[in-house]
């Protein structure tokens, strides 16, 4: 099969590729092994969405009475949330496939492999093309100790489980770690949740945020555990046992393992240049060590976003089509918690490593009038600029946040400053009024807070 461009992997990445491609004239091969959308659109983004709105309408039942509702009964009906969860995973992908078809891709179901001459081979056929990107994503990573089985999960085999766990302990505080956290502790699991680091979500938050973040997730009842690792196991017929490094063994119905994920770099082993870590090398346009060949997404290394490998995905095919494509200097990101927290840029605990001199200021939700009408107060937005008030980062924790960054990020995109945002008009009531509140206070304008 002759074609231009062949593309390993259907996900974010593979996908916006082939139909970027295919919009610029160039003749465009797709291969998938599974369906076209990866882990995002069919285990992941898409699919742990769903659930979260399942789950955040049964905290609102639960919490119905403080808006004047009374809910004599109600209860979470687990293969009812799976059919909605899957209705709304088969929408989104076959949509993807409706366009891919009627814009000309050829979609090709099956495993690839290189061979000698750097030609990919699937089920057997050869494809000859001029480029290859490889957009073959990640997968989640194990405990040496505690593989996965029957009572140890991943995120995918957690949501597609036979059944709501009464107990459930989640390894790992990252945003896999805390929207499962999130969704099952309001379905009626009994959650606790284990990190090996000072504070949940590593090096995205700051400590200010992650202190605020670890309160509401313990009033949410949901326990917590920072500085621990899980040093044994013992799994048993029903239950699995973990023995802690505070001392406290655990005893649970499931464990859900979320410390991170892992390169499908498999297909560039022997073949193509991948560091100590497993992610394809590559240079500041993509390329691979093999001319011709090219590496988006999860596999090339973090952040593992699904945004982040679109773009690169655009960048990548714009350039093979002769443009001059922008390539963003900022990357935001987002965590559908309960409450939702997202950022982008900087924040305060990794300037003051870097001995960045900055100011800040802070907005919390209690006081924007959206938040308490909709009564989730609980949050805080975080703005840090530096010379002439150019931003250098934000941090939201509260409803709504992975909507809202969306403007910071642009402002940034386009090295603007807090000024810029507070002389933008906001809606009134909405929750973006709380990121022009911060960014006013950087001024010391802020209306509905004292400056300081």
């Amino acid at each position: 099969m002759k074609q231009e461009l062949a593309i390993i992997g259907g996900g974010p990445g593979g996908y916006t590729a082939a139909l970027r491609a295919s919009q610029l004239g160039i003749k465009t091969v797709l291969v998938e092994k599974k369906r076209v959308g990866g882990v995002c659109l069919n285990e992941g983004c898409i699919p742990t969405k769903a659930l979260l709105t399942s789950a955040h309408l049964m905290s609102m039942i639960e919490d119905s009475d403080k808006f004047g509702i009374t809910v004599n009964s109600y209860k979470a009906n687990w293969s009812e949330i799976k059919k909605f969860v899957m209705e709304t995973v088969e929408k989104l992908v076959s949509g993807v496939e409706y366009l891919l078809e009627k814009s000309g891709v050829t979609v090709i179901n099956g495993e690839a492999v290189f061979n000698d001459k750097g030609q990919i081979v699937v089920n057997g056929e050869t494809i000859d093309a001029k480029w290859k990107i490889i957009a073959t994503g990640s997968k989640p990573v194990e405990l040496p100790f505690l593989p996965f089985g029957e009572r140890v999960l991943n995120s995918t085999t957690l949501m597609f489980g036979e059944k709501i766990p009464e107990s459930l302990v989640v390894i790992g505080a990252g945003a896999i770690g805390l929207e499962m956290a999130s969704a099952f502790s309001s379905l009626g699991s009994s959650v606790t949740i284990i990190e090996a680091l000072p504070t949940p979500l590593g090096g995205n938050m700051d400590r200010d945020m992650a202190a605020f973040l670890t309160r509401t997730l313990k009033e949410k009842e949901i326990q917590i555990f920072t500085s621990t690792r899980v040093e044994g196991a013992n799994v048993k017929n029903e239950t699995v046992v973990l023995k802690l490094s505070n001392g406290k063994e655990l005893e649970t119905e499931y464990v859900l393992v979320s410390i991170g994920r892992k390169p499908n770099s498999e297909i560039a082993r022997d073949f193509i240049e991948i560091d100590e870590k497993g992610f394809i090398k590559i240079d500041e346009n993509f390329n691979t060590s093999r001319e011709g060949i090219y590496a988006i997404g999860d596999v090339i290394g973090p952040p593992l976003l699904a945004h982040k490998a679109s773009h690169e995905a655009i960048f990548v095919v714009e350039s093979l089509a002769g443009r001059k494509p922008h390539r963003p200097k900022y990357i935001p990101y987002a965590v559908f918690s309960s409450p939702e927290f997202a950022g982008v840029g900087i924040n305060e605990t990794e300037a003051l490593k870097s001995g960045i001199k900055f100011k800040k200021a802070k907005f919390p939700m209690k006081a924007n009038g959206r938040a308490l009408s909709l009564a989730e107060e609980n949050g805080l937005v975080k703005v840090l600029t530096g010379e002439n008030n150019k931003i250098l980062g934000v941090q939201i924790l509260g409803p709504n946040a992975s909507e809202i960054i969306a403007e910071a990020t642009l402002i940034m995109e386009k090295e603007g400053t807090t000024e810029d945002i507070a002389n933008s008009v906001h809606v009134h009531p909405t929750i973006s009024e709380t990121l022009m509140e911060a960014s006013m206070a950087i001024s010391k304008k802020a209306i509905h807070i004292l400056n300081r």
